[in-house]
């Protein structure tokens, strides 16, 4: 049990099946439980808690006797529920945020300084710079965005503590404004469906004023970034638009590039 992901998969594990009641859709528990639970089992507790749920909610597959307990058609994610409070939901399936194979890259013209390339501080950082940096946000939604915060710490009602990687304010054509909280993800670390709604949640108590338009943003494959826009639909989060973009220099976009872009447009 000294690997990291085993420890908190046993974790995980001995804290649903204390709480789990059969059938249940919901099953609601603390964080103070884990203590218990890595006493229980005789395994070193993890020094940071918090990493314990990111994990499982961003990094690794839920436990296979965890998830074999889920509903019909269904799968669990962890949801805050207040203050060092969690449960256990099952959404749909499908309800999961993967970049797909099948569209089109857009290529644009890299305008990020170099500096901040070499100095990006992990994956989530580079990428959240590269949008910013290259107003992918503006480009993906057809809004003139400004970045507004960074690394936004606070709390959602009903929910906890939460943290928005960064919150864009925005306004459209026609004068609407926007709140848009983004969410980044590098490497192999699965964008969350729970952090979509718990940026929803900050938005509704932070910026009433304002229109939310959760976006999601990943790291794949070539360097090329991924964004979302989400939104909640029958109580599920679903992607309302998808774009992958390339940045790369202004002569590597082709005459044929730019006359797919122009078709494209005019659609």
């Amino acid at each position: 049990m000294s690997d990291g992901t085993n420890r908190y998969s046993a974790l995980i594990e001995w804290v649903f099946f204390r709480n789990y009641v059969e059938g249940s859709a919901h099953v609601p528990w603390e964080r103070t439980e884990l203590e218990e639970g890595a006493s229980a089992l005789g395994i070193e507790l993890p020094k940071n808690l918090g990493d314990v749920v990111y994990s499982v909610r961003y990094r690794t597959s839920m436990p296979k006797a965890v998830a074999d307990k889920a509903p019909d058609g269904k799968r669990w994610i962890i949801r805050g529920s207040g203050r060092s409070r969690y449960e256990f939901a099952a959404v749909s399936a499908a309800a999961r945020i993967l970049p797909r194979d099948d569209l089109i890259v857009t290529k644009v013209p890299d305008a990020t300084p170099e500096i901040i390339r070499s100095s990006a501080l992990g994956d989530e950082q580079a990428l959240l710079a590269l949008v910013r940096y290259n107003r992918l946000i503006d480009i993906f939604l057809g809004v003139a965005a400004y970045s507004l915060q960074n690394h936004l710490r606070t709390t959602a009602p009903g929910i906890g503590q939460v943290e928005v990687d960064e919150i864009y304010v925005a306004v459209d054509r026609y004068g609407t404004q926007y709140v848009l909280p983004v969410q980044a993800k590098g490497g192999t670390d699965e964008l969350g469906v729970t952090q979509a709604e718990q940026d929803l949640a900050v938005c509704a108590a932070k910026f009433p004023n304002l229109v939310a338009r959760p976006i999601a943003a990943q790291f794949m494959a070539d360097d090329v970034v991924a964004l979302f826009e989400l939104t909640v639909q029958d109580a599920e989060m679903v992607v309302v638009r998808e774009q992958h973009y390339k940045l790369v220099r202004s002569d590597e976009i082709t005459a044929q590039d730019k006359s797919v872009y122009d078709r494209m447009s005019r659609q």
